[in-house]
């Protein structure tokens, strides 16, 4: 018997009736066109995620060629320690949430502020991903004047690495904005150096590996991973999110009243619909797992759409429950949670915390500058996508508010906020 296709145009319409399936019957095969060991069940997916032989070697091809060199998302063992405490050390710093927050509360305000008069608008296209462009630009310390030019550079890198389908020309976009992206930030780098600021490029310009500063290439690569950490994964978790809240009133009127909730939110609307989902590993060794064998030198696709789905895990997986006792925000926004599409063990996602951070503040501030906030009444809630997954649109209607009264509706998010 084959299990599942997951190139078919089912799969691509509607991939959960697939899941049950792979959990219930196929929960470890291999696809025959990608020659893929697809794993389903959330006890194995967390298993292959974080422990040996499993690596994550084989994203060299996905983001090496648009990185300039190797990253973090591809290395392992004592390289891939040093590499995260590098890039994480800047983002926990006992500053960065005072620095940071009131900078990205400012990106999501002037964006809600260029829509917020005109009665409707698509939450995705003019907002959600505008979001994490905007956040990833003050992270690097970008002058705001480029960031119509780094927002292109940003899109195509992105679509690079969800290039399944190998489109020359996503390939071509991708690979020419890495070059331009190099040619710009060589100035900046060089600034930095002499002129260090608070910003991730300034920490990234003046780190050291044994004595040696990381050159250009380094630099370049490390950006393009906080690229990756914050692209199309953050947009799809505002707009799902949003989009839970806006079909259950009663979800919504909850988070209204107490915005803590938001967290909660967002872990049961993702678990539901991760913005990424498969993750890859590859194995150089015969592993056998509960479920079967996975054979040497496999590529391992985590199924962590369906590991979020499976009933040995959830109690009512398909059901949003943000109060389900199997979530825990404490416990979900680290490496050892229940919930897997943002890795697990050493290989946990950099990005998470500005993710967290970035939609507490992007539901937030909707929240409470759009009173009455609601899907419109021709919403086409159509998704797409295989490896990432989003809506294609989400269409809200709203009533416009008076112009006077835009900076006490931001202000009284802000101080309702999750900062």
């Amino acid at each position: 018997m084959t299990g599942p296709d997951i190139l078919s145009a089912e799969y691509a319409a509607d991939p959960f009736p697939f899941y049950r399936e792979m959990l219930a019957s196929f929960p470890v095969y291999r696809h025959p066109a990608t020659g893929y060991h697809l794993i389903s069940r959330h006890a194995e997916v967390t298993r292959v995620l974080q422990e040996p032989p499993f690596t994550n070697e084989i994203y060299a091809w996905q983001l090496e060629p648009v990185a300039g060199g190797r990253t973090i998302v591809q290395m392992d063992g004592e390289e891939h320690a040093y590499y995260r405490r590098l890039m994480g050390a800047p983002l926990r710093g006992s500053n960065f949430r005072e620095r940071i927050v009131p900078e990205i509360e400012r990106v999501s305000a002037g964006l809600i502020q260029a829509l917020r008069d005109r009665g409707r608008a698509d939450l995705r296209e003019d907002y959600a991903d505008l979001m994490p462009c905007e956040v990833v630009s003050v992270l690097l310390g970008l002058p705001e004047e480029d960031r119509s030019k780094f927002r292109r550079w940003f899109v195509s890198i992105n679509a690079f690495m969800s290039n399944f389908g190998n489109d020359p020309a996503v390939t071509a976009a991708g690979l020419a904005a890495r070059a331009e992206m190099t040619g710009y930030l060589r100035p900046l780098i060089e600034d930095r150096r002499a002129r260090p600021r608070g910003d991730l490029l300034s920490a990234f310009c003046n780190a050291e590996i044994d004595g040696v500063p990381l050159d250009d290439r380094q630099i370049q690569a490390h950006c393009s991973t906080l690229i990756a950490a914050n692209g199309d994964g953050t947009s799809a978790t505002i707009t799902y999110t949003l989009k839970e809240l806006l079909m259950r009133p009663e979800h919504l009127r909850a988070a209204r009243r107490d915005r803590s909730l938001i967290d909660r939110m967002h872990l049961e609307a993702t678990r539901l619909n991760p913005p990424v989902h498969m993750l890859l590993r590859f194995t150089a060794r015969d592993v056998d797992l509960p479920s079967g064998r996975v054979s040497a030198g496999s590529t391992v696709a985590c199924m962590v759409a369906a590991a979020q789905r499976d009933p040995d895990r959830f109690d009512e997986p398909d059901v949003f429950n943000p109060y389900r006792a199997e979530i825990d925000p404490v416990r979900d926004f680290t490496p050892g949670g229940s919930i897997v599409h943002f890795g697990r063990g050493r290989h946990y996602c950099l990005g998470a915390h500005i993710a967290r951070i970035t939609v507490g503040i992007a539901v937030n501030q909707l929240l409470g500058a759009l009173p009455d906030l609601r899907l419109a009444d021709d919403a086409d809630l159509t998704e797409n996508g295989i490896f990432t997954r989003n809506l294609v649109r989400l269409p809200i209607a709203f009533t416009p508010a008076p112009r006077g009264a835009t900076t006490a509706i931001w202000h009284k998010a802000s101080r309702a906020g999750l900062a």
